[in-house]
């Protein structure tokens, strides 16, 4: 007998489907039975992580060539996996929204040709808006996301 419905599960997958084969994105499924379960696939190793950072890590220095990795492992990251929990839900987007169009501002001492140690300032690129296929896409499903304790103020 046929189904008369269409469910949750026929949806997420009809578009994880679509996503793969028209726009190119890789899927991450990252299911597992038990919700504290870190072995997901994710790499987390918190499940209040919301950002992949091996892959956000690889992306930035792709992106951003000049750009040291200790800066990026160091000044970007950090940024990117703050959880803003002091923070209003409205603040807390804003920001985040701020940085993927904007990159994140990083400085950094670089040392000149003559030798000299000089300030430099740069902004780290998260997305190539400029050469779209210079970026990876990733459409994750199932991922369990543990919300954190404490209230916005």
């Amino acid at each position: 007998m046929a189904k008369n419905f269409i469910s949750e599960d026929d949806i997420e997958q009809a578009i994880l489907k679509r996503l793969h084969a028209d726009f190119n994105f890789e899927w991450l499924n990252c299911y597992t039975t038990k919700p504290e379960d870190l072995n997901d696939r994710s790499q987390r190793t918190d499940k209040r992580d919301v950002v992949l950072t091996d892959r956000l890590l690889a992306t930035c220095m792709a992106l951003n060539p000049t750009i040291p990795p200790a800066v990026i492992t160091e000044q970007v990251l950090p940024k990117l996996q703050d959880r803003r929990v002091a923070m209003s839900l409205i603040a807390a987007n804003r920001e985040v929204d701020s940085l993927i169009r904007d990159g994140v501002a990083v400085e950094f001492d670089e040392t000149t040709a003559d030798g000299n140690t000089q300030k430099r300032h740069e902004r780290v690129r998260l997305i190539d808006f400029d050469t779209p296929d210079n970026n990876q896409y990733l459409a994750v499903s199932q991922l369990w996301i543990k919300a954190s304790t404490q209230a916005p103020k």
